[in-house]
Order: C-alpha cells, then structure tokens, then sequence
C-alpha cells in the first residue's frame, strides 16, 4: 500500500556558507518535474507513490540564500520526470545537508543577509535595506528585526511563486516599509490619528506598509544574540583547549568533544525558545504582512488588473475576483513557522472551527452561499461601521474555506482552467457559469461537495472518514 501523501506543503530557506568555497557558482544537478501545464522544477525527488511525488524544490538566486520547498505533486499534474541517476542523487543530497550542519536554522540565514543603511522619514541612515528579487524591504526596526522580516519574507515570496509563479515582468519590485514604533507608521501612511490596521498594500505604489512596536522586543533580541554568541564562542575555545590536551587520548577527546556538542545544542535550543517568544509575541503582525504581500505579489507579478476590453483581445486574464484574492491572501496569512519551516495547507485551526461551526448555523451565523461569493465584490470585505463586521467576517471566512478546497483539495488554483476562469470572469462574463465551468459541476453540486469537505477537514490537512463522527 502506497504511504499516505498529506496535503501539506513545507517552505525552507537556508544560508549560503559565509566561509570557504561558495556553492553558488558551482553547477549542480537537480531532478527535475515538469507539470503538463508547462512548468518545471528543480531539485531532489524525496519520494514516489503511486499516486503523488515528493520533491525538495530548489532554487539558488545569485546572491542571496539558496532556497528549498518541500512540495506534493499528484501524478495526474505531472507530464514527466526527468530524473538523476543515484550517484548524483546523493551528492544532491549532501550538498543540501551541507547548508546547515548544526540545526540552527533561522539564525544562519538571517546572519547571511546583506543589509544596508538607507533613508528613513528625514533620517540619512534611520533603516535598513534588504534587496531581493522582486521585493525590496526598507525597515526602520532594530537588526535583528529586520534580518527576521527579511527571511520570513524571502520563504514567503518563494510560497508564493510555488503556488501561482510569476508570470510579468515588473517595472518595479515591491517596497515593503516595515515601521518599529506606531508614530513612524502613522507618518508612513500621512495620517495624523489612530490607524486600524497594521499592515496595508497601496496598490497604486505598489507599496506595503507595516508597523508595529518593535523597538524593545529588536532590543531583546539582539542583547539576547549577544549572549548566544559569547556561549558559542566560549564553547569554541573549550574544545580548541581539550583537543591540544588530549592529543593522545582519543577516548578522553571524544567524550569532552561530546559533551561540547551536547552544549552547544542546549544554547540554540535556548536560542530558539528566545526565537518562539518573539513569534508568539508578534504572530498578528506577520500575518498582516503576508497578507498584504500575497496582494502585491499577485497584482505585481501574476495576475495585474486588465481593462475588460484588454483581456478580450487576450493582453491577460486580469486580476483575482475579490473574494479568491481575499481567501488566498489567508491561507498564506495563516502559514506556520515550526522548526524553521515555514508550512502551508494545514487548516487553520481557529478559522476551520469557526466554519465548521457557520456550517452547523451553530448560533444562527452561516456560510456565505458559493453563488453570492462569487458575485461578491470589494464591498462584502468592507466594514465601514460596527453593523457591517459581522458580514464582512462571514464573507473572508466563507472566501477562505472555498479557497482552501479549491487549491488542496481540487488543486484547481493556477491551471490552465483556472486562467479560462479568470479571462472568463474580467471580461464580463457570468461569475457562476465561468465558475461552473472550472469546476465541471453546477454550483449546488459543488457546494455539497464543499460542505462535505468542510465538515471533515481536520486542522492537519487530513479528512475525517465519512460516517466517523465528530
């Protein structure tokens, strides 16, 4: 019996060495897929089943730390594997394990970073600045902060190009201004009182704009790298010490070396539980900030807004309808970094019990139907007073849990159907037929479907057995 293939996707950055030959600028060989709708990946097949691949995505920009994403293909996607012999297979390998011998993960990566000092609201050198392929990060926070932003953001993006790759050329990356104190986002954004949310994407400028009181948590942090690295150092010289003493004695050598190795886990264990509060502490704050990158990501480089007549004469397919732009910008909001990965597909907890509960009409709230969904526009998103909230969180949630069935379970999202849907939808045809005809079944069909799928969706990706109960 094939081994069960979860619909979990896991997202990891590693460091370039920062001594010694860079891998770089060496050729490597990669296995590679290629979907029937054309795209192609490199990197190390993990493991086949009869029914889906397992593939350790890689990419390495010039420049900046090689990225890999661990990713499910089914086979029913894939035109074709072109695969590496063993040999090459497992120099692959070591090479990737090579990246980051010590588990220590985020902090290797952040530490490879080129960050450079930038203007900042009046100030020569008030940020930092962090370059990358199609964002560009300008933060004025503490270091450690930001060389955090920058990472999340670069495993982010990479999430992003996996599930809908670019496909337009920008005149401009993205900015993303990260502010470290309330008083500097609220100049970021000219306004003079209170602001609501902390993040927001100004299309216009193609600019996210993110804030928050970082000051003293950059402070914390750094003083608490200080110390980590003073640990490191002193451990450094321990083993320097015992390998010149104990020369001759190769049993005595190797139980001090073992123990100095037992140390320097227990201080990036430290580091990490340091790291944890940091994220628990902070959690709604990069959220915001994936949210409102997947908008600009997605306007900028996939799928750009299109006048009606435009896309009629086939110059693109146009923007995302609302509700869709809306659910996928929560799935990635809901992205979970364990273990130094950065994981999508996995329902979110708080949010699938919420529906599950809208299902049942558990206190009188329900979903939105499909069919009003999908003819919803920016409105349904917007509450401008108190009376409205309550709609507008039924309309994300209900956009939320269709998005999340339609990508990992109907793995409709970015094919070749799904460009059909779009052309379809901004050249001003029916919403629902265009609809009806990605999913191949009327809406009522698909909505049974839907709600089924619903009420056994469990918050690992796994579906409950039909009949089991609750």
């Amino acid at each position: 019996m094939a081994p069960r293939v979860l619909p979990v996707v896991a997202f990891l950055l590693f460091a370039r060495p920062v001594s010694g030959a860079d891998p770089v600028a060496a050729p490597w060989k990669f296995d590679e897929i290629v979907l029937k709708n054309g795209a192609r990946f490199q990197g190390l097949l993990l493991e086949e089943t009869d029914k889906a691949y397992r593939f350790q995505i890689v990419r390495r920009p010039p420049g900046r730390p090689t990225i890999t994403l661990t990713d499910v293909f089914d086979r029913v996607d894939v035109a074709r594997v072109n695969a590496l012999t063993e040999k090459d297979r497992q120099a692959l390998r070591e090479k990737l394990a090579e990246l980051d011998p010590h588990g220590s993960g985020e902090r290797k990566r952040m530490d490879d970073l080129e960050i450079a000092p930038t203007a900042w609201l009046g100030r020569p050198k008030g940020a930092s600045r962090y370059e990358s392929e199609q964002f560009v990060l300008i933060a004025g926070t503490p270091d450690e902060v930001t060389r955090r932003a920058a990472v999340r953001l670069e495993q982010i993006y990479a999430a992003y190009a996996r599930l809908l790759p670019p496909r337009v050329k920008a005149d401009r990356p993205t900015q993303v201004l990260l502010a470290g104190d309330p008083a500097d986002y609220r100049k970021l954004l000219s306004a003079s009182g209170p602001v609501l949310n902390q993040a927001v994407y100004l299309p216009a400028e193609n600019k996210v704009v993110c804030g928050s009181d970082l000051q003293a948590q950059g402070r914390l942090l750094a003083a608490n790298r200080v110390h980590v690295v003073q640990q490191l150092a002193t451990i450094d010289e321990y083993e320097a010490r015992i390998k010149a003493l104990y020369k001759g004695s190769d049993a005595d050598l190797k139980r001090f070396l073992a123990a100095a190795a037992d140390q320097r886990k227990d201080v990036w264990a430290e580091a990490r539980a340091q790291d944890a509060d940091f994220d628990r502490a902070n959690r709604r704050l990069f959220s915001l900030l994936y949210h409102e990158a997947f908008h600009a990501y997605t306007m900028t480089y996939v799928y750009p807004p299109r006048k009606p007549d435009e896309v009629k004469a086939g110059k693109g397919t146009g923007e995302l309808p609302r509700w869709l732009n809306e659910g996928l910008a929560q799935v990635f909001e809901t992205a979970v970094l364990e273990a130094g990965e950065l994981r999508i597909g996995a329902a979110d907890r708080e949010r699938l019990e919420k529906a599950q509960d809208f299902l049942r009409a558990k206190g009188g709230a329900k979903l939105v139907p499909v069919a009003d969904l999908l003819r919803s526009g920016r409105d349904a998103f917007i509450a401008a007073h108190t009376d409205q909230q309550a709609a507008a969180d039924r309309a994300y949630l209900t956009a939320w849990a269709v998005t999340h069935f339609l990508t990992f379970h109907l793995h409709r999202v970015g094919s070749k159907d799904f460009d059909a849907y779009l052309t379809a939808v901004n050249s001003g045809g029916d919403p629902v037929k265009a609809f009806e005809t990605l999913v191949g079944k009327p809406v009522p069909a698909f909505e049974t479907e839907f709600h089924d799928y619903l009420s056994r969706l469990l918050p690992d990706g796994k579906l409950r057995p039909a009949g089991e109960p609750r």
